[in-house]
């Protein structure tokens, strides 16, 4: 496989782990914190249709994983200053990564492109619906 096309594999494979990692995060604090079934249902359910909609082209797509290259692998992670901004700060890099995923998936057959933009603004919801609950 080209050099270029590896790049472009390392790109959907690091906003993979970037959404499904966050939404993990945002699933637990809702199922522990806030204890709300509904979105913790629905959070999970995005979780798995990520995962659906990588699908089989996953083994590919991790062949472009080269962490020991990342130019940012070792930054420093920010410390948070109260427990709301844990959640908060995984939410944006889900839409982050799921905007990533949008455009990456134009690339990539089918249409994953749709499957993700529908996805991000499900999230947009599901994170305004999570707020309410906080408040």
């Amino acid at each position: 496989m080209e050099d270029s096309e590896l790049r472009k594999l390392a790109i959907v494979d690091a906003n993979i782990n970037r959404v499904s990692e966050g939404l993990r995060v945002i699933e637990d604090w809702s199922r522990f914190y806030l204890r709300d079934e509904d979105i913790t249902g629905r959070l999970r359910a995005v979780r798995h249709e990520l995962w659906e909609t990588v699908g089989k082209s996953y083994g590919d797509v991790i062949r472009g994983r080269s962490t020991g290259e990342d130019i940012l692998a070792g930054a420093a992670e920010k410390k948070r200053a109260e427990a709301p901004d844990i959640p908060k700060a995984s939410f944006n890099r889900v839409k982050e990564g799921v905007r990533v995923l949008e455009e990456m998936g134009k690339l990539l057959p089918g249409d994953a492109a749709k499957k993700f933009k529908d996805m991000r603004f499900r999230i947009y919801d599901l994170e305004r619906e999570f707020y309410e609950k906080c408040t």
